[in-house]
């Protein structure tokens, strides 16, 4: 028995010491649908490819060699190096293939220099330091399957490693993949006249540093076949897209859970959208955020949504020459920090909820829009609910927090300097308006009125002389408790406030002064007032009091 147990564990050390070897295997996490094969391999049995300008070499019996295309027949692990001039690696086996790119150069200026045509899987590996270049020309050879980018695949791909690739199509898109695509690692950059990145079936990336500079759409899945398909998947990675129609688009489901995102669509905001869609992030049904760090400049809308956007977590910058945020059906923030600087209309959708995260909006018109579709005189069943978010707004024109429908305000902080136009409305409804707890603090031409049914209490305050840019409001008790210290930044004929320590009673209203301490669109949540002119007094008489000082 003795003898057994050493016998057993020296066949476990000797067959630790062969598989455990890095010298022979490199092993890393795959992706969730992807073989843990995948990424493994034995270097013992790497098959040595040089490609010498026109000429190919290798002492396999696995491939085929004619002029200067490389045909792999056989599954297996494949090393490329050296360059090839108007040369093509074509994969057509029915298992696995793994095609390391060791400074691998090549070009082809009437086809793909890279085709699967049939495989299991393909998986292009970048080793370290690694330095890899693709081109096509501007003018393809047609054939039955219609290659239309420098790296076309008719089955799964895979990219790894992290080495450099880079990409130059010019004659359509850059990487294609007409079912799966997956971008496990790796330094990508690709040059395109065209599409950029494709997994028709899907795509999904889960980190890496990917450079896109297309003509058309940057990354993009666009089959619909079922409903398993045409979706994206991004788990992590840094990615810089510069397309002329949109970023980042997906027929079904675009899910982002984490990342580092520059993109810039149709030119950016200084450019009105063109006949093309140029979004930064779309989707035909439904769009899932759930972390990130976003700069989107966008000629059209920054994030679009046939159907639902779902905003749960991240950091973003928008610019738009539209609206940043837009969904036909659902909207819904639940935390995170929005910061808008650039757009004709701000975020909009049929129902909107805000429950969380931090909301920043310079508009040209609308802040927040809440419609079916078309702006009408009744109501359309549209709804903004803010619970706890906040939410801050400021509108050129049009109206700042808009619904054809209902608001409600259940718990957050919303300030809005609204526009100074009349009739522009600081608030505007058509059905119905209620506060039940939070601070609602507004400014600017007029505003509508929440109603009777409303928990807290407000105060509507309208000027007899018209407020400047600049001018400190402050409410505060007979006794000289703080309620409210507020600046404005447009010229305003009204002031709205509606906070939890405005109870039944008497209160004082300054103009002028000082105020010292941080704010957020003009409101002092905790600023230090010197008083200023008093203007007069008033008394809440019921949830909406209308006073004129």
């Amino acid at each position: 028995m003795k003898n057994q147990l050493l016998l057993i564990s020296f066949l476990l050390f000797t067959l630790c010491f062969i598989g455990c070897d890095p010298e022979n295997v490199i092993v890393t996490k795959p992706v969730v649908d992807s073989d843990t094969l995948d990424y493994e391999w034995d270097s013992s049995k790497v098959i040595k490819i040089t490609l010498n300008g026109t000429a190919i070499n290798t002492d396999s019996k696995n491939v085929t060699i004619s002029g200067s295309t490389l045909t792999i027949n056989k599954k297996g692990t494949y090393e490329l190096t050296g360059s090839l001039s108007n040369g093509q690696i074509v994969v057509n086996t029915s298992g696995i293939v793994r095609l390391l790119l060791n400074n691998v150069n090549i070009t082809n200026t009437s086809t793909s220099p890279l085709f699967v045509l049939d495989a299991k899987r393909t998986i292009l590996i970048l080793p370290q330091e690694s330095d890899n270049t693709f081109t096509d020309g501007n003018n393809y050879t047609q054939t039955a399957d219609s290659l239309n980018a420098t790296i076309y695949s008719k089955d799964y791909l895979a990219i790894f490693g992290t080495g450099k690739l880079t990409v130059n199509g010019n004659y359509n898109g850059g990487i294609a993949g007409r079912d799966e695509l997956v971008i496990e690692s790796g330094n990508i950059t690709v040059n395109s006249v065209g599409f950029g990145i494709k997994g028709k079936d899907y795509l999904k990336i889960q980190g890496g540093d990917i450079n896109v500079y297309s003509g058309a759409d940057g990354l993009k899945s666009d089959k619909d076949s079922t409903i398993n398909e045409g979706f994206i998947e991004i788990n992590g990675g840094n990615f810089n897209v510069v397309a002329n129609n949109d970023a980042i688009t997906a027929q079904s489901v675009l899910t982002i859970n984490n990342g580092d995102f520059n993109l810039i669509s149709g030119g950016g905001s200084d450019f009105t959208p063109g006949i093309s869609s140029s979004r930064g992030l779309k989707s035909e049904q439904n769009i899932i955020l759930n972390g990130g760090t976003f700069y989107i400049n966008s000629s059209d809308n920054c994030i679009g949504g046939s159907q639902h956007i779902d905003i749960n977590n991240g950091n973003f910058n928008l610019l738009s020459a539209n609206k940043p945020i837009d969904s036909d059906s659902t909207l819904t923030v639940n935390n995170g920090d929005i910061n808008i600087t650039k757009a004709i209309k701000g975020i909009s959708s049929h129902r909107i909820k805000l429950n969380g995260g931090k909301i920043n909006i310079a508009s040209k018109n609308d802040c927040v829009k809440a419609t079916k579709g078309n702006d009408v005189v009744t109501a359309d069943g549209s709804s903004i609910e803010i619970n706890g978010n906040t939410l801050l707004l400021s509108s050129e024109k049009g109206d700042a927090l808009d619904s054809n429908g209902s608001i409600i305000i259940k718990s957050g902080t919303v300030v809005i300097q609204g526009s100074p136009t009349l009739p522009d409305d600081a608030i505007s409804y058509r059905k119905s308006f209620n506060i039940e707890g939070g601070t609602v603090v507004a400014s600017g031409a007029t505003s509508l009125l929440p109603g009777t049914a409303s928990a807290q209490n407000a105060v509507f305050i309208k000027f007899k002389s018209i407020l400047a840019p600049g001018t400190i409001l402050n409410i505060q008790s007979t006794s000289g408790t703080n309620i409210c210290t507020y600046k404005t930044t447009k010229y305003s004929y009204f002031a709205f406030v509606s906070t939890s320590a405005l109870v039944n009673g008497t209160y004082n209203v300054f103009t002028g002064g000082t105020v010292s301490g941080d704010h957020i669109n003009g409101y002092y949540p905790l600023g230090i007032y010197t008083a200023g002119t008093k203007r007069g007094s008033f008394t809440i008489a019921g949830k909406a009091t209308s006073i004129e000082l």
